[in-house]
């Protein structure tokens, strides 16, 4: 798996982890020009609600017991 990718067996281990330490691990992983677009999404109310709204993100949530 490359660098900047999560196995499905770490994102389940990160579900129960503070936010700051799954933003801290994410952001490790990620080149600086990707972890700098992240969270220019995250800061941006209107870009975060079009991500979380996409079909992609609605998915995951599901399939990792959101709603």
């Amino acid at each position: 798996m490359s660098k900047d990718k999560f196995s499905v067996d770490e994102l389940l281990a990160m579900k129960n982890r503070p936010t700051d330490e799954v933003l801290g691990a994410v952001g490790q992983r990620l080149s600086e020009e990707k972890r700098n677009e992240l969270f220019r999404i995250l800061g941006d109310k209107k870009a975060l609600g079009e991500l979380l709204n996409s079909e992609q993100a609605k998915q995951l949530m599901k399939k990792f017991g959101g709603e």
